[in-house]
Formats: structure tokens, C-alpha cells, sequence
């Protein structure tokens, strides 16, 4: 209770600190006048009568401050004291200021920018009810080896009636649907979901109703759940569209729900519908075409699930052997699978601006060292005066901490914009860019870190300040406390190895990354890209199911196509190119006598002008014709690496291919009538598979087509309103969306990689610049130190080249080995970008030597203008500087 009351006094002492201080001066000033009036009584004249008085009470200063320290918390007040000197410190060197508080903002915003994504997308558990608990199902076949396959409906109820690991599981997919309305007609994306599905997420619509078992019977008429963005955006938030009537591939829905707000699973704008399979679908344990999501029980590990898996994986391959032989399930966490590869960018780029804020530290650390050389004599006359070196520590760490607490604001600042930019910049592939903020967490961390760097960034310094003799730093010179003679390695010097070895990593990976873009870009894709303008069209099932339909609609589109002047070298297809989705066709190479087991080959359907107007050469046999229809004898067109491997120094034309299709099951034989060129049509650095080319007419069933246009002119686009009105003339109904040219689907196929490597150059320019900013300082300490010696080397007839090569000297031995540590750390850490590179290795001699040679380049550069400006020393004004 004592203590309280003590605590309290001096609370209300500190608030009247003016008064007391008042009434202290007036209460000493009394004491003297009584002491000094009694002296007088003595026979002393008044002027020995204040003397006197004034020895017999003391120091009346020290009085003064020892009655204050009984007032209010003294430390508290020292601390204070410390804060408003810094401030007066750092406002009296504005330049110096700057420097260092944009520095650090610099790095702590770019930290704190790509920390925040990284949180966001890779850290932070998805948005729903026991998310980390959901996970996807996957199946690897052998016959696709290279690919994730979904389920198929039979496998599916098998896992869910054998499995102990799940509570729960869904099936669902993503399936395009035309939807109509007064205006063009419109691709909008479906979900087709099975009842469940939304309590898989713990979600309830906000409006409606969920579906239920009887609406995938269609007993109650065809109903729809709409998303809040399709809500919102397409139909304008209306209050009444419970009942309101949807026509979706000339089908009638009725809209019985609005899922609620931040439910974007798997498309924030889509139109969700029950499960609609057809009778093939049901009974083929071979269709692996469905998603499938599961919920683990309580306390379950994936792990635990995974060893469940391949055991109901191995007993589904021995009952059915035709399907499901050598498969395996594949969980994986609904989070993992929703991220992807974008985790190992993410963390290449978080690795990168660590970097950077490392070499934005080490900078801040030299400016500090030099602020504190210039501070040297004035720190020496405070520990004269008794101020202990602790105290001198303890404000210079303030003065650090407030750099910091300032640099960290900005940084604020600059991570705020830096996530804005990476939201209205980054390639729309990227997953859960909506979710993309900088939270109060994150802000409060960058804060706490960035007072840890202030105190790394200052602590070194000051005490390498503070020890200093005090009888050299007194003395008048300009490099007071410090010796004549250059230090062969100092504090600072380390600094500046230590942000050119860091500096010259980012560089490395920079380039290699630009390296790999850049021959990314110049791959030859093996058709001609310029002037081709592409578009997709799909076809309803419920108008063209059936083949006669969809080939009586191919027929007249291109009538329509090659009538019309502008688009008569035009073509059509049944996969679109370098959108990294393709159909494949089960081989048995055993029917040609190769003993091998049953492979996947690319397989497209094209119609007879694809190969003129892509501009694929051939180059042996022929191109299809418009005689090659269904009732005509199937025929194929087969790529050079396929007539390579499975005709070696034969002739393939005439020879026939047994093909059997995993998605309907039909099996055909197919004669080959031409050899062409290999194409690398599904992503630029994949290599050119084998590839297989069938009449579109041949096709049995079409889903949607791809249009392909040669224009005339070097801006493809134009045609984009030609292509429609001609597209419509066939039918009215019929969307035409993803209308662009092929170059610009090749620009936006790498716009993922050219995004990352544009962000890594970036971080590796500003590294670049503070490392320069490090390197010009040591050495314009080192010219500013080494004045008086330089006077005299010149006054003694040393030629002005000798110095100049003197100080660069200094400035090569640190770039030097700052690259030979940088380059060790290179070939260390650069082979975690080994798999995001294409065309070029991680240790690539090229890279390492140009990155190594531009690094000393620019080292040299740095160090020539203090350099050059030592050469310009006055021999006298040097010497008068002793």
C-alpha cells in the first residue's frame, strides 16, 4: 500500500513539475537570504555574507536535481531526455536522415509487402469451416504418368463406402454452360455438385436453399445457387431472385439460393447446379473426370488417410484389372492443392527481399558508423565529463531505435502500396488474390521488427564508437580518435563485403531467371504465331449432342469462315493451343511389336485447313480433306517424333494405329496419311510430345472448338467483330469468348514467370543501389580520413595516377571478396530456383562470370569518384590539417 501511495505521489508530482520547481528556486533562495542575513549579524559585509552562505548550504544545483529525483521516475525522464536529443540529433542532419529512414523503409516495406502475400496465400488456413481438415483426391494412372486424373463415379463410391479416415466426402466439377439472356449470349462457369457439398465447407446459403438429393433427379425441375459475385455483379444484388428463371444451354433453372459472402470455392463467380451424370458416366470405371473432396475425421492425419487410400488403391486393382490396374489415390490438403506451384515462387521472392532488407540493414549500420565518427569528439568530451560509456550506448541506441520507428512507418506505407500493386498487377492465375491485405498482425511484427533491426543496426556502431582514447580525440584534427594510418579491415569495410556478397546472390538469381524468360520467349513453338487470332466456342450438349448436329454446325461455320474475305484462312480445332490443356489417346505399342507397356499419346481433332493456317509444315504424305468425314475410312496424321519412335527407318504412311479412348471407351483403327512437323502446343517449355491428329469430322462427340484466324494486317483483334456476326449468322445463341491473338495467349501463358522475375529484378536493382551507396561511402570515408597522408604523397611528387590506382585499389579488394563470398553463396543457393529455370542451369558459368565481372564493374564505378576526388587534393590545404 506504501508503495501505491509512493507511486501516486510521484504521479502527481511529475504533472506539477513547473510549480514545484517554482516553489523549489523560491525555498533555496530563502535559505540563502536567511544564512546570508545571519552572516551579516556577524559583522560580515553583504556581498562575504552571500559567499559565506552560499559554502555553508553546498551545491545548491546538486540540491535541486537530488530534490527532483524524489519527485517524479527519474529513469523514465532519462529516457525522455534521450528521445528528444535524438530528435534534435536527426533533424539537425536532414540528409543523413533521409538516407537511412528511406533505406530501412525500403526494406522493411518490401519484407513486410511479401511476407503479407506469403501469409495470405501459403500461411493462412482457407476461409471456411475446419479447413485444415478438408483435402482433395487425386489418381494417378500409369497409363498418364505425367498427370493428376480425377475420379470416376464407381471408384468414388467404392473410397467412400471402404474408408474409415473421412466423415465426409463430395463429388463435383467444373463444367461451362451458355447462359442467355436479352443480350450476346454468355460463357459463364457451372459447378456441378453433388448433394453435401456445401456442408463439406460448413456453409449455408444466405439466401434459399441448399440442393438436395431430389433436385439431381430433377423431380422438382432444375434449380441453381448463385455465387455472391455472380449475385452482386451479374444480377445487382436483387432482393427478389429467389424463383427468377435462368436459361443455361437452352435449359430452364430456377435460382433457390444465394451462397453467402467470402464462399469462392472453386470459382467466386459460378453458377452452382446439382450433378447431372449420364447413363456412360455412372457405369465406366475408366471416366476419371470428377473431383472429388473429403473431410478427415477429428484427430486424423493425412498421413494416416494417404496409407487408407492405397490400400483401398490396391484392392480396386485387383478386382478390376482393366481399369484400375497399378492406380493410386493421392490426397492432398485442400490448401496445398489450392496454392500449387505459386508456394515455391512465393518463397523465392520472401528469400529475396530478405536479402534485400539484410543489405538495407548493413547500409544503415555503415551510415550510423560514419554519423558516429563524426561524433567521435563530442562523445569523448561527455566521457570527460563523467558520463559513463553505457549511457553514451544507451542514446546512441535511441537514436538508431527512432530511425527505425520512422523507417518502419514508411515501410508501413510502402508494404500497403506494394500489396496493392501486387493485386492490380499479378497474373489473374495466381490463387486467393482476393484475401491479399496487410493485417494489424503483420503491421504490429513489422513494427516489433523493425525496432530489432534498429537495435542490430545501432548496437555494433555505438559501441564501436564509444571506444575511442580521449586523449587522441580531443586532440583538434579532423580524423579525430582515430589512428593516422588506414585500417587494413574495419567494422565498416565489413559491411560493405557483407551487402556485396548478398547483393551479388540477388544478381545472380536475376539473371537467370531473365535468362530463362528470355528463352522461354525465343522458343519456337513450331507454327507461326504472328497475325493469328484465336477464339473458343462451346457447344451445348442440349443442341449438339449428338454428331450429326455438331458436325452440320462445323460445316456451316466454316462456310461462313472462308465466304467472308478477312477470315477466309481460318480453321477450327477441338483444343486450343498453349493453354496447357490436352486430350490424350491410350497406345499399346505391342500392336506394332515394341515390348512396352500401353502409353498416352496427344491426340487432336482438326479440321482440314488447321495445319496451312497455323502454318505446321508437312512433311510427308498429306493433309486431311474435306472428303475425310465419318463415313470415310479414319485416318490420322501423325507428328515426327511419333513417326521417329514408332517407325525407325520405316515409311509410316499407310501403317495403322489401334487407339482406344479413356473418356468414351470406344476403340478404333486409324490409318496414317501424313507426317508433319512437332509442335509444342501445350506449353511452350514442355518438350514436343508425340502427337496424333484426327478429322474433326471424325470425332464422335464435340465439346467446344477453337477457331483460328490468319489475318491480313498486323493487329489480329480487328477481326475479333467479323468473327462474331459470323459465328452468329450459323447461330444466334452461340458465345464467342477468349477472342485474342495467339501472341498475346503466348504473353499471357508466361505471365506468371515473367511477373516473378520482374519482381526478383527489382529486388536485385534496389540491392544493387544500396550496395553502391555502401561501397561510395567506405571510400569516401576512407579519401575524407586519408587527406593529410594524400597531401603528402603528392607533395613528396607520387603521380596523381598512382593515388587514384591507391584508393581503387581499396574499393577492388572489397568487391573482390564480397564476389568470391557472394559467388560461393550463389552456387549454394541458386539451385532452389533449379526447377522455376528453363534453358539454363543454376551454376551456368556465363551467368556467374557476366554477374561476377558487371558486380566489379560497378564496384569500380562507385569507387572512382572519391577516387578521382583524391587526386584533386591541395598538398598545403592537406598539411594545414594537422
Amino acid at each position: 500500500m506504501a508503495r501505491l501511495a509512493e507511486f501516486w505521489r510521484r504521479v502527481v508530482f511529475y504533472f506539477q513539475r513547473s510549480r514545484m520547481d517554482r516553489e523549489l528556486a523560491e525555498e533555496m533562495r530563502d535559505h540563502l537570504e536567511r544564512k546570508a542575513a545571519k552572516n551579516a549579524a556577524r559583522g560580515m559585509t553583504r556581498e562575504e555574507a552571500v559567499d559565506a552562505a552560499q559554502r555553508q548550504l553546498g551545491n545548491s544545483t546538486l540540491q535541486q536535481e537530488q530534490s527532483r529525483l524524489a519527485w517524479g521516475f527519474p529513469v523514465l525522464e532519462s529516457w525522455l531526455q534521450d528521445l528528444r536529443f535524438g530528435l534534435r540529433v536527426l533533424r539537425k542532419a536532414p540528409g543523413f536522415s533521409a538516407i537511412a529512414i528511406l533505406t530501412l523503409a525500403l526494406g522493411l516495406g518490401a519484407t513486410t509487402a511479401i511476407f503479407s502475400i506469403v501469409n495470405a496465400i501459403v500461411l493462412r488456413p482457407l476461409p471456411y469451416k475446419d479447413s485444415e481438415r478438408l483435402v482433395t483426391l487425386w489418381t494417378n494412372s500409369p497409363q498418364f504418368p505425367d498427370f493428376n486424373l480425377a475420379e470416376s463415379k464407381l471408384d468414388f463410391e467404392d473410397i467412400k463406402s471402404q474408408t474409415q479416415a473421412f466423415e465426409a466426402m463430395a463429388m463435383y466439377r467444373t463444367h461451362g454452360m451458355t447462359l442467355s439472356s436479352n443480350g450476346e449470349p454468355e460463357r459463364v462457369v457451372t459447378i456441378q455438385v453433388a448433394p453435401g457439398f456445401l456442408e463439406m465447407f460448413g456453409v449455408r446459403p444466405e439466401m434459399g436453399r441448399d440442393i438436395e438429393p431430389d433436385d439431381e433427379q430433377g423431380t422438382s425441375g432444375s434449380v441453381v445457387l448463385l455465387s455472391q459475385g455472380v449475385w452482386r455483379q451479374r444480377f445487382a444484388a436483387d432482393p427478389h431472385i429467389l424463383g427468377r428463371k435462368l436459361t443455361l444451354d437452352q435449359k430452364l433453372f430456377t435460382v433457390v439460393g444465394v451462397l453467402p459472402r467470402g464462399f469462392d470455392f472453386p470459382d467466386r463467380d459460378a453458377f452452382l447446379v446439382p450433378l447431372d451424370l449420364s447413363v456412360d458416366e455412372q457405369q465406366r470405371r475408366g471416366y476419371r473426370f470428377f473431383r472429388v473432396l473429403g473431410r478427415l475425421r477429428p484427430g486424423t492425419r493425412l498421413q494416416a488417410a494417404q496409407a487408407e487410400l492405397d490400400g483401398i488403391a490396391a484392392r480396386l486393382a485387383s478386382q478390376y484389372p482393366a481399369d484400375d490396374s497399378g492406380i493410386k489415390f493421392q490426397a492432398a490438403s485442400l490448401r496445398d492443392d489450392t496454392i500449387g506451384d505459386t508456394r515455391s515462387s512465393l518463397m523465392i521472392l520472401l528469400g529475396a527481399v530478405t536479402f534485400l532488407l539484410l543489405i538495407a540493414c548493413a547500409n544503415v549500420g555503415n551510415l550510423l558508423l560514419a554519423k558516429g565518427t563524426q561524433r567521435q569528439k563530442e562523445i569523448s568530451i561527455r566521457s570527460a565529463l563523467g558520463c559513463t560509456r553505457v549511457r553514451v550506448v544507451r542514446q546512441l541506441l535511441v537514436e538508431s531505435l527512432l530511425l527505425a520507428f520512422l523507417g518502419g512507418a514508411a515501410g508501413l506505407l510502402v508494404a500497403v502500396l506494394g500489396v496493392d500493386g501486387f493485386k492490380a498487377l499479378a497474373p489473374g492465375n495466381i490463387p486467393r488474390l482476393n484475401e491479399l491485405r496487410v493485417e494489424p498482425a503483420i503491421a504490429w511484427f513489422a513494427f516489433v521488427f523493425a525496432s530489432c533491426a534498429g537495435i542490430v543496426c545501432g548496437l555494433a556502431p555505438a559501441l564501436h564508437t564509444t571506444r575511442v582514447d580521449l586523449t587522441d580525440a580531443l586532440k583538434d584534427r579532423m580524423a579525430a580518435g582515430l589512428p593516422r594510418g588506414p585500417r587494413r579491415f574495419s567494422l565498416r569495410s565489413f559491411l560493405v563485403v557483407f551487402e556485396l556478397a548478398l547483393a551479388l546472390v540477388l544478381l545472380t538469381g536475376s539473371a537467370l531467371m531473365v535468362q530463362s524468360l528470355v528463352r522461354t520467349l525465343r522458343v519456337d513453338p513450331g507454327f507461326s504465331t504472328d497475325r493469328l487470332l484465336t477464339a473458343e466456342l462451346a457447344l451445348p450438349a442440349a443442341r449438339y449432342g449428338n454428331q450429326e448436329a455438331a458436325h452440320m454446325f462445323v460445316e456451316r461455320l466454316l462456310d461462313q469462315l472462308h465466304a467472308r474475305p478477312e477470315l477466309s484462312q481460318s480453321a477450327v480445332t477441338n483444343f486450343a493451343t498453349l493453354d496447357g490443356m490436352l486430350a490424350m489417346q491410350t497406345f499399346d505399342p505391342g500392336t506394332l511389336g515394341f515390348n512396352e507397356k500401353p502409353t498416352t499419346l496427344e491426340f487432336k481433332s482438326v479440321d482440314p485447313h488447321y495445319f496451312e493456317t497455323i502454318g505446321i509444315p508437312l512433311l510427308s504424305g498429306r493433309f486431311f480433306t474435306e472428303r475425310d468425314i465419318a463415313a470415310a475410312s479414319q485416318v490420322l496424321i501423325v507428328s515426327e517424333s511419333l513417326a521417329r519412335r514408332y517407325f525407325p527407318g520405316q515409311n509410316p504412311l499407310g501403317k495403322e494405329l489401334s487407339l482406344e479412348s479413356k473418356r468414351s471407351g470406344s476403340k478404333t483403327r486409324r490409318q496414317i496419311v501424313g507426317v508433319v512437323a512437332d509442335v509444342r502446343d501445350v506449353k511452350l517449355r514442355d518438350q514436343a510430345r508425340p502427337e496424333l491428329y484426327s478429322p474433326l469430322l471424325q470425332q464422335p462427340k464435340i465439346g467446344s472448338l477453337h477457331l483460328y484466324v490468319r489475318a491480313r494486317t498486323d493487329n489480329p483483334e480487328q477481326l475479333a467483330s467479323s468473327l462474331r456476326q459470323c459465328v452468329w449468322v450459323v447461330d444466334k445463341d452461340m458465345p464467342v469468348t477468349h477472342i485474342e491473338s495467339v501472341a498475346a495467349a503466348i504473353s499471357q501463358s508466361v505471365a506468371e514467370p515473367r511477373f516473378r522475375t520482374w519482381l526478383l529484378s527489382l529486388f536485385a536493382g534496389a540491392g544493387l543501389a544500396l550496395t553502391l551507396i555502401g561501397i561510395y561511402g567506405v571510400i569516401s570515408y576512407s579519401v575524407s580520413q586519408r587527406t593529410q597522408e594524400i597531401g603528402v604523397r603528392v607533395a613528396l611528387g607520387a603521380p596523381r595516377k598512382k593515388v587514384l590506382g591507391l584508393i581503387l585499389g581499396q574499393g577492388l579488394r572489397l568487391a573482390l571478396l564480397g564476389a568470391a563470398i557472394g559467388l560461393a553463396g550463389s552456387l549454394a543457393l541458386t539451385r532452389v530456383i533449379a526447377s522455376e529455370l528453363f534453358g539454363v542451369k543454376p551454376a551456368d558459368p556465363a551467368t556467374l562470370i557476366g554477374v561476377v565481372l558487371s558486380m566489379l564493374g560497378i564496384a569500380l564505378l562507385a569507387a572512382y569518384l572519391p577516387a578521382r576526388r583524391a587526386t584533386r587534393v591541395d598538398p598545403v590545404i592537406a598539411l594545414r590539417h594537422e
